[in-house]
């Protein structure tokens, strides 16, 4: 019984349902499609955080560590990301992380926490350092901080009710 399996924090079990109910509704194109989709949603929020994280890094060393200068801006990021890489490399092989679905609860987790947390610093930096004729209207901000309580608050829901979101 899948339900059971899902209850027991079979976690592999969850992802061959819903694989199979695709391949039931609409063929097994779409059970492997369901498969490719996660993938990629993994794939792009990864390259994401890889990119940003090395693009502040670069950015935040050549403007402020002595010396960095005498580097090209391209190649510290180059550094930067290839560090990254190569230690997300080192750590699904020999780390913690056991198979695709812890790597897809750190993603679950990271995904949300920083949804929330930018909409957090958009507040704070519109309604702080823009000037007053560009700042956004009362109703934009609403709508970012209802974000921003949806995001963290689920998140905080999640942690509270099932005691961790990263397995």
């Amino acid at each position: 019984n899948v339900q059971r399996l899902i209850e027991s924090g079979d976690r592999g079990a969850a992802l061959s349902a819903m694989s199979n109910a695709f391949s039931v509704a609409g063929g097994p194109v779409l059970g492997t499609m369901f498969y490719a989709f996660i993938a990629l949603i993994g794939l792009n929020a990864t390259l994401g955080l890889f990119d940003s994280f090395s693009r502040g890094q670069a950015d935040m060393t050549y403007f402020f560590v002595k010396g960095a200068k005498r580097f090209k801006m391209s190649h510290l990021y180059a550094w930067f990301l290839w560090g990254l890489i190569t230690v997300g490399i080192v750590i699904l092989l020999f780390g913690p992380i056991d198979g695709p679905q812890s790597v897809l609860d750190i993603l679950a987790f990271l995904s949300t926490f920083t949804m929330g947390a930018y909409c957090v610093v958009l507040l704070l930096v519109n309604n702080r350092m823009l000037p007053k004729p560009i700042r956004p209207r009362w109703y934009t901000n609403v709508v970012i901080a209802f974000g921003a309580v949806f995001y963290l608050g689920m998140l905080a829901y999640s942690l509270i009710r099932f005691g961790v979101v990263v397995g």
